[in-house]
């Protein structure tokens, strides 16, 4: 586990009363398909995003080759991923294409 905060802007979120940037905290790296990696972030208050409570969110640098570093440590573009059917990342567990539900695009901040 990290427990490094972060803030995280979502572009093009229509419709959505929320704050933007939203502030996560990040919790371990995943491997998903193809041998990409996932670092999730939870949120500390509930999320309410496009209608749905979201308990947890999943980005990788959106840019191909970028290492997860990037996006656990820097200024990054990242793609975000919303968990599909319930699921709940854990630490240590490689999951499939089903796994994941490819959403927005976005630029997560360096945790302070």
């Amino acid at each position: 586990m990290t427990n490094k905060v972060h803030m995280l802007e979502i572009y093009d979120l229509d419709n959505h009363a929320g704050p933007n940037p939203v502030k996560l905290e990040g919790q371990f790296v995943v491997h998903g398909p193809e041998g990409s990696q996932y670092y999730v972030l939870k949120p500390n208050d509930d999320l309410q995003l496009e209608g749905r409570c979201i308990n947890c969110i999943a980005v990788r640098p959106h840019y191909d080759g970028d290492p997860i570093a990037n996006a656990m440590e820097s200024i990054c573009t990242v793609g975000i991923a919303l968990p599909c059917n319930g699921t709940d990342y854990e630490e240590g567990t490689t999951y499939g294409f089903n796994d994941f539900n490819f959403w927005k695009v976005g630029k997560i901040n360096p945790p302070h």
